[in-house]
Parts: structure tokens; sequence; C-alpha cells
């Protein structure tokens, strides 16, 4: 079948539409013609997972996070997400992105959780917002069926579980023909009155031309008469994330276990007392600290999500919410591997075989009590240190290009020098400067997690170090908000000193940089 038909069926299931406004889904690399026979879903959009296609003869890769985030000024080699695009183009696989829309349809990501905690009940926790249009028409009674039956093929006329969906009531209309038309009703110069119903039926904004095309295609009238409007609503039975009921109150340390059980994982972290009831559970996938609030004032009792931070943790404490941390990749990981089963299901009948490519992560690392290095996905068990333990934190950030693609480093040491643990990722692209910034908030926010009071702050870059003693004004206005965090960050602590230190001394931290450098272009 052909891409576009693929592109099709997964709309069926994940609408596109139903992605938030800043994210990136659909196609992204690939000719909308060319012919598919079998499709690999993955989670990220990396070098292993289009070589990993083209491996298996795939001719399209399905992605949940975006290749393409925002607009690419040139697609070069010398850029990260340019690069895999030149790839995907040279090695002829096709890249589809089905984000946010993923995570809000029915039968997505959350709700596959929800199913496998066997919650009840279990409704939207932000409900999406549609930005439709309605089209408002007028057509006589012997054209109804015919024009519902051309907007409603055009994709108009679907309401949640329901299609077509539309309305209709009978008014009088009244035109007179000019000289130079050709009525299909009265005659030219002659006032017409005739009966007429008025119908309405609302669509998705991106097919606004296919269904007033059809809508003008199916009208008997030489110049059919119609309207369209903005429509915003809200649809109660898709958004982000789920709120669902247990089947018997539950306390909180046995609902961590559960969702231990339930992804694999050997530990992880909760806040709040373990011993809490618990009976309304909130499920996000990913990162869900934006709808912490939205949560907190549904009455749920905790929320499954990932990507917390200290402040985030802390905000849901005080509202009363307890958190449940499953990492972002774990969750997603798993949701997606059970839905690219009703993608699967849905192209089966076209003998589109679908496959599912794990992808384990392991960019944190974890010292075990052995003092081996773990590099894990899941174990989130973490060393607890007292709250009067002095940590000495090491930062670095760099950028291959300036900007080009850049990443973080860091390294939590004890006073002693017993390392307790290290951080890398990559960050897109960035400068230098950005790169470092980061790397200190990270460092920053790892140290505030492990509850450390008392902190040094080792650093090679004499612009970020000089910013936050205020030795250097912040004059860049991209910079401020980076410096806002970061100094806010270090007003947590009960002490805390910055130093500057020669690049050498920072060795550790910059191999951190490189090696996820390194593995990004691998």
């Amino acid at each position: 079948m052909q891409l576009t038909a693929v592109l099709a069926a997964v709309d069926l299931i994940a609408p596109f539409e139903l992605a938030e406004p800043w994210d990136s889904v659909g196609l992204q690399v690939g000719d909308r013609e060319a012919d598919v026979r079998s499709l690999l879903v993955a989670l990220d959009p990396t070098v292993a997972a289009l070589d990993e296609a083209a491996r298996r003869d795939c001719q399209a890769l399905l992605v949940h996070h975006p290749l393409v985030r925002d607009p690419l000024a040139a697609v070069t080699a010398d850029s990260f997400a340019g690069g895999l695009v030149l790839r995907a183009a040279s090695k002829g696989v096709a890249v589809i992105a089905a984000h946010t829309n993923v995570d809000k349809a029915h039968g997505g990501l959350a709700d596959i959780i929800c199913g496998a905690l066997n919650l009840e009940g279990v409704t939207p926790l932000a409900p999406a917002r549609m930005d439709w249009f309605k089209l408002v028409g007028f057509v006589p009674e012997n054209d109804l069926d015919e024009v519902r039956a051309a907007v409603f093929a055009a994709g108009a006329g679907a309401i949640g579980e329901y299609v077509h969906c539309s309305f209709a009531i009978p008014g009088v209309g009244t035109f007179q023909p000019g000289e130079r038309a050709h009525p299909s009703i009265g005659d030219v110069g002659v006032e017409q009155r005739t009966g007429e119903l008025r119908i309405e039926v609302v669509f998705p904004r991106a097919l606004r031309r296919r269904v007033t095309d059809a809508y003008l295609a199916a009208h008997s009238y030489e110049e059919p008469a119609f309207d369209v409007y903005p429509v915003e609503d809200e649809v109660r039975t898709v958004g982000l994330g789920r709120i669902g009921y247990l089947g018997a109150p539950w306390t909180l340390e046995e609902l961590a276990a559960e969702a231990a059980g339930l992804f694999g994982m050997t530990a992880i972290r909760f806040t709040g007392d373990g011993s809490r009831v618990i009976e309304k559970v909130g499920v996000l996938p990913g990162s869900g600290a934006a709808l912490i609030d939205a949560a907190a004032a549904a009455g749920v009792g905790a929320l499954l999500t990932g990507d917390i931070k200290y402040h985030d943790a802390d905000r849901a404490d005080r509202l009363g919410l307890a958190l449940v941390d499953v990492p972002h990749e774990v969750a997603e990981g798993y949701a997606l591997r059970h839905w690219s089963a009703q993608l699967a299901e849905a192209l089966r009948r076209d003998k589109v075989t679908v496959t599912f490519l794990e992808q384990p992560r392991r960019l944190w690392r974890r010292l075990a009590l052995s003092g081996e290095i773990e590099e894990t996905m899941s174990d989130l068990a973490h060393l607890h240190h007292h709250a009067d333990d002095h940590m000495l934190l090491y930062v670095d950030g760099g950028s291959r290009g300036n900007p080009g693609p850049s990443a973080i480093g860091g390294r939590l040491v004890s006073a002693a020098g017993e390392l307790q643990e290290e951080f890398s990722d990559t960050i897109g692209i960035a400068t230098n400067n950005v790169a470092e910034y980061q790397a200190l908030i990270a460092g920053l926010e790892l140290a505030l997690d492990r509850r450390i009071r008392k902190l040094t702050v080792h650093s090679d870059s004499e612009l970020v170090c000089r910013q936050l003693t205020g030795r250097y004004k912040v004059k860049d206005a991209n910079m401020r908000g980076y410096h806002a965090q970061a100094t806010a960050l270090l007003e947590q602590f009960q002490e805390v000193e910055i130093k500057c230190i020669r690049r050498e001394e920072n060795a550790r931290a910059d191999r951190l940089v490189n090696e996820a450098l390194d593995a990004a272009v691998r």
C-alpha cells in the first residue's frame, strides 16, 4: 500500500489533529506515494533505529518522539536532525512521527497503562480542545443525503467515537438569478423562494479545503451558499493523561509496587506516606509535571508519571498529591509496544507488517552499594545522604559547532572523593554557553533531589561562574532565563560555593559530554 494510506491508518486510531499546537507529527521524511510493505515502530528517532529499519527492509519508521521538532533552516549533516534526515533519505526509509496525538487518543498510551492497572471509570485528566471548523450550508431537501454523504467521506462529522454527525433544520431561501446565471431552480431575473435545509457539520481545520470542495461538488446549485466558522470545542473522551479508580483501595506503597512490577522495575520512588490509602489514580506517561495542579484539583490521590524535578515534587506534596515516578522512556516504551499491536491490526488486511523495536536507553548511572557503576534504565533506587553531608558537583557542557549538537555531563562526588552519581545527555542544537548553563541546572536539581544542603560547584566556564557570582552582567537576553533558573536553584541550598576550575581539572565531566555526543552520532 502507499505511504499515504499508512498515514490514514495512523490518523484513524490516533488522529493527528489531536496533537498539541507545539508538536510536530505526521510525515517528516519521505514520499507519500511510495509503496510500504513493512513498518518499524520505535520510541526515538536514532541512527540505530534507521539502520535497523533498513536492515529489516522496512520502508517506513514510525517514531513517538519526532525527528524534526522545529523548522530546519537547512538539511545538512552538520546538525543532528539534518544528519538523520539525510540518512533516512539515503536508505529509502520514510519517517512518521506520532507523538501527542498518540498520548491523547482513545486507546492511546495512557489508556493502555490504565488497562494494565485495571483502573475503572477512566476519563481524560486534561480533555482535548479541538481546533475545529463548522460548515453551515443551505441545500434543497433532495440534495441533503448526497451532500451529507460527500462531506462525511471528506472527513467531516466525526465527534469522539461517533461519525456521520450533522444537524439540519428547514427554512426558506430566496435568490434572484442574474443575466449570466444558469440556475437549476427558477428563472433569470425572477426572485425565487424555495424550501431549503440548513445543514451544520464540524471538521478539523486541516480538512477545510477537502470538506468545502466536497460540499460544492455534491450540491445541485450553481452557486451554493455556505459559511465556515471557527469552533473551539472540548472533547471529553480524549486528552492528555487519564484518571481512573482502583477496583479496591490500595496503599500508596502497594500502588508503587504494582507499577514497578508492571514495568519490570527493580526499584521505584514515590512521594508521600506509603501507608496512605489510594482510590483515585492519575496516569500520564512521559513528562507529567505540567498537570500536577490539574490532578490535585481533580482529587487524584496519586499520579504515575515521569521526569519529576525537585520543585515539582515539592509542589505536588504541598497539594496533597502523591507521585509515583516511572521514567519517561520506561512508561512510553511499554505502552508504545502495546499500541503498535493496534496499528498492526489496522494494517493487517493490507498485508503491511508492523514490528516494534526495543530501544533500551542507559543515559543515567547509579553507584551500587557494591561500589560498581551500574547502568540502568529503570532502577531508580538512590543512595540517601545525610542533610549535613558536603558534596562536590562537577559540571560541563559542550557544543560541536557553537551552535551545534550539544550535550551536558556532571558528577556528584562526596567530600572524600567518592563518586555518588553521574549524568550525561544530549540537549539538541545549542551554544557552548547554553550547554554549560543546562549542565549546571541539571546538576543542581540532582543535588537538591538527593537532599544535599551543602554543595561546592566546580565548572570550567568562566562566563557562567562570573555571571552567577555577580562579576559579569548577563547581557545576552537568551542567557537571562538560564541565569534566573540557576540562581533560584542555588538559593535552595543551606551553603553553596561556586568555583571556576581549569579544563583539565574537569576532565571527567568533559568525558561524559563527549561520550553523549559520540553515542548520538553512532
